[in-house]
């Protein structure tokens, strides 16, 4: 019987122990976190993945949605190892210091429209277009883009009564895709069945749409990471998704 009483106790000990052995491993994961323009959020899906693969206790933590948006949370203190901008103008307004700055990818924009909807079929023609979605030009650059695109063939003031204002690009897909706007514009990166591909917009009348990457923290895992988003393997799934380098 105290035979058995040790051997009981001996299990109850090594579970305890491998418990303590386990916790104390979780605790001592490292969490790289990557503030990413929306656009960039399917294909960071894979990579999050990937990367937690090759990488020994650690964890990939991503946040998408406007680059604005972002760069205003990194401004007033939100914890953030890498910022994937979808514009320059947002990586020019940080406040953290950067320890490293590299161009990453490059987009196009698009307008679009509900499938089988078409209510113009050149971007220079959208008056017949009654409501017009673009992202939020204060935080969405996306929405700069296209305000852009419309300041130069000074058709901005004509169309702004018929704007709406989506928080990020995704937002402006899924409006065009439910059929609640007439015609919107998004990057190419975002066109799916569910629209009507119109046209790209000239990059003279857009700008160069650019995506900065930008590295914030000196920790090796996170030096890792960053190097890795510009390795060809982890570069396919942003070039499959229609990104351009």
């Amino acid at each position: 019987m105290k035979r058995m009483s040790a051997v009981v106790v001996g299990v109850t000990v090594a579970l305890l122990l491998s418990q303590v052995w386990s916790s104390s491993s979780d605790e001592e994961n490292e969490t790289v976190t990557i503030l990413a323009a929306a656009s960039l959020g399917p294909a960071l899906e894979q990579v999050e993945k990937q990367l937690e693969a090759e990488l020994d206790q650690v964890d990939i933590r991503v946040v998408t949605n406007g680059s604005g948006a972002l760069r205003a949370q990194i401004n007033h203190g939100s914890p953030a190892d890498l910022f994937l901008a979808a514009s320059e103008a947002d990586v020019d307004a940080l406040a953290p210091p950067v320890l490293e700055r590299r161009p990453f990818l490059r987009n196009e924009l698009w307008l679009v429209t509900p499938k089988g909807k078409r209510c113009a079929v050149d971007w220079l023609e959208l008056e017949t277009c009654p409501r017009i979605v673009i992202g939020d030009p204060v935080n969405v650059p996306a929405g700069r883009y296209a305000k852009s695109a419309l300041d130069s063939i000074e058709m901005w003031k004509q169309t702004e009564p018929r704007l709406i204002y989506a928080q990020n690009v995704r937002q402006v897909l899924t409006l065009i895709e439910q059929g609640d706007a007439s015609a919107g514009f998004v990057y190419k990166t975002e066109l799916t069945e569910k629209v009507e591909a119109i046209q790209p917009i000239p990059s003279a009348a857009t700008g160069p749409i650019l995506y900065p990457a930008v590295r914030f923290a000196n920790r090796d895992n996170v030096r890792h990471v960053y190097d890795r988003l510009f390795d060809e393997d982890i570069q396919r799934y942003f070039l499959e998704k229609g990104f351009m380098k």
